[in-house]
């Protein structure tokens, strides 16, 4: 679960991204937030694991539960937080850059550019045990505002761990919906 875990939010990275590619509508730097939707065969995955968290810690003696709780995700995986410099805007100014950043992200994914326009870009591929999943994927990302932007994204294909509800080594269709939200200029301290 973890692996899958790793490569939901190996994708979501790799659209928030985003932020930094070069369209007529320039994103702000500074503090993002975003809220992750990820439905795995129609599931809320995320949902799910958080779920199972409260009963792995239920289930545990009194005494044991601060340490197992200690070894498990203390934050709400459905929410991340990203630091946007300058430099990184910088850096990234045309599709092509932000793809390379992606592939950067997604080492075991072939991701191709399938459209852009002044605001938005498309993206398809396969991905090869990329944190435990091969099959497809492809997606978009839309700036909306300079603080603004909204991401969909959705594969097909086989995962190698088992997931709540899912057989081992079982067909996954899987749809990641994200929404960012600039929050200021200045980042919290501990976040790059």
């Amino acid at each position: 679960m973890r692996r899958f875990t790793v490569f939901v939010f190996s994708c979501s990275t790799l659209f928030s991204s985003f932020h930094s590619h070069a369209t007529q509508l320039q994103p702000q730097t500074g503090h993002w937030r975003s809220q992750h939707q990820v439905l795995v065969n129609g599931e809320d995955i995320l949902k799910q694991m958080q779920a199972l968290q409260s009963q792995v810690l239920a289930a545990v003696p009194a005494e044991q539960r601060a340490l197992v709780a200690g070894m498990m995700p203390k934050k709400d995986l459905s929410t991340a937080q990203e630091c946007l410099t300058a430099a990184e805007v910088a850096l990234l100014k045309t599709p092509e850059q932000w793809l390379t950043r992606a592939k950067q992200q997604l080492p075991r994914c072939q991701l191709q550019l399938t459209g852009s326009t002044t605001n938005s870009v498309s993206v398809k591929g396969q991905c090869q045990d990329q944190g435990g999943y091969t099959g497809s994927l492809q997606g978009t990302v839309t700036l909306k505002t300079p603080q603004w932007m909204q991401m969909n994204m959705q594969g097909t294909g086989r995962y190698k761990m088992p997931l709540p509800g899912q057989a081992q080594n079982g067909d996954v269709q899987f749809k990641l919906s994200s929404e960012s939200r600039w929050q200021s200029a200045s980042c919290p301290a501990g976040m790059r």
